[in-house]
């Protein structure tokens, strides 16, 4: 019976080594394989594991349109570079015969720069006579970067702190001129 024993608790012992040294061998893979992806790839695969659908440009067009938190967003990126350009265009406007709104849009802007990470600009729509709004990131993004889902989330968010910081200003700024 002790012989028996002994043979479940080697055979027990031999197993959770072998279980071991298998997950450290798949997690270095996995590893591996992260490594050796470019940038694009790598991009793709981090959009995957946070949840994000996402769409290939087609033809030329290497941009790569996803969708976070309901907002649609397009990153351009070379293969060979480490780095990728968010943007997230066209979500606000204003007509450009609205004199005061153009003009508080202008310092809503400028404050939204002085206090998010990314930059937030507009462009003039002569045809449709609008002021529009964006916001564009540069970042680094290589697989060595730890925590690499989190890291893209975090400046995905940071678009979203620039649309609250240009509302929130906007409306002080018209709060303003009403007490004045």
């Amino acid at each position: 019976m002790e012989d028996i024993l002994v043979v479940v608790c080697v055979v027990s012992c031999l197993a959770l080594h072998v279980n071991s040294w298998l997950n450290k061998y798949i997690k270095k893979r996995k590893g591996m394989e992260i490594k050796n992806k470019n940038t694009r790839e790598l991009f793709i695969d981090t959009l995957e594991r946070i949840g994000c659908q996402y769409q290939l440009g087609e033809g030329e067009d290497t941009r790569i349109f996803f969708s976070y938190q309901g907002e649609h967003f397009f990153a351009d990126m070379k293969e060979d570079s480490i780095y990728v350009h968010i943007w997230d265009t066209h979500w606000a406007h204003v007509e450009l015969y609205e004199i005061d709104e153009v003009s508080r849009l202008r310092k809503a802007i400028n404050t939204s720069n002085m206090n998010s990470a990314v930059i937030t600009f507009y462009t003039i729509d002569d045809d449709a006579k609008t002021m529009d709004v964006h916001t564009k990131s540069t970042i680094t993004f290589i697989s060595t970067i730890p925590y690499l889902e989190d890291y893209l989330r975090t400046e995905l968010d940071e678009f979203f702190h620039a649309h609250q910081i240009v509302g929130t200003e906007i409306h002080k700024l018209r709060e303003q001129e009403q007490h004045a």
